[in-house]
């Protein structure tokens, strides 16, 4: 993926667009990083993974990272002095492996690199939202490891179900059957005892 996002105030959007962003005036994180703390803009792997998205007073700006000095961590560990396998190299990351991936910019960003992001017909996105792609990976990662069957993934999810009450049940001798309360399916589980 080639850009990255950053939300601005509405009020600077047209000097950031015309002059570009000075690592002096807009870094707004501090990172350790191997010993060695560092002021960053934060940047993000897709729109959706922050929560101005749908704020009307911030607009997004797309950054084209081409010449861009770029770490990639995890912000669950940003609070932490951050061990060295939550933080990578822009290029050396591989999407999907950290839950909460912030990229962080140490450099100026030129305004050749700048443009506004339009939710509507801007270019696709690969990713919609980086959370939710680390899940998915994850658990597709351990389903092709077989480190879980589909029948226990089934299991855990009937069991999940009737627990949030996504699910109603009623049992019939040995089998339990599962109504799923909003469409009606109906999925079975039987007992072995």
């Amino acid at each position: 993926m080639n850009n990255l996002y950053i939300y601005i105030k509405n009020a600077y959007v047209e000097n950031v667009i015309k002059y570009g962003m000075k690592l002096s005036e807009f870094a707004d994180k501090f990172l350790k990083i191997s010993g060695t703390e560092k002021a960053g803009i934060t940047a993000y792997l897709s729109p959706k993974d922050s929560e101005l998205y749908y704020d009307d007073n911030y607009t997004c700006i797309k950054i084209l990272i081409s010449n861009i000095n770029i770490y990639v961590y995890n912000k669950c560990f940003e609070n932490h002095d951050l061990p060295n396998y939550f933080i990578s190299k822009y290029e050396d990351y591989t999407y999907g492996t950290y839950e909460e991936p912030i990229a962080f910019i140490y450099s100026t960003i030129l305004p050749e690199n700048i443009s506004i992001y339009n939710k509507i017909k801007d270019t696709p996105l690969l990713i919609q939202n980086s959370k939710e792609y680390f899940y998915e990976r994850s658990i597709n990662e351990m389903l092709e490891n077989d480190k879980f069957t589909k029948y226990e993934l089934y299991q855990i999810l009937l069991i999940l179900g009737e627990q949030k009450k996504i699910f109603s049940t009623t049992k019939i001798d040995n089998i339990k059957i599962y109504k799923d309360n909003i469409n009606g399916n109906l999925y079975t589980k039987k007992s072995s005892f």
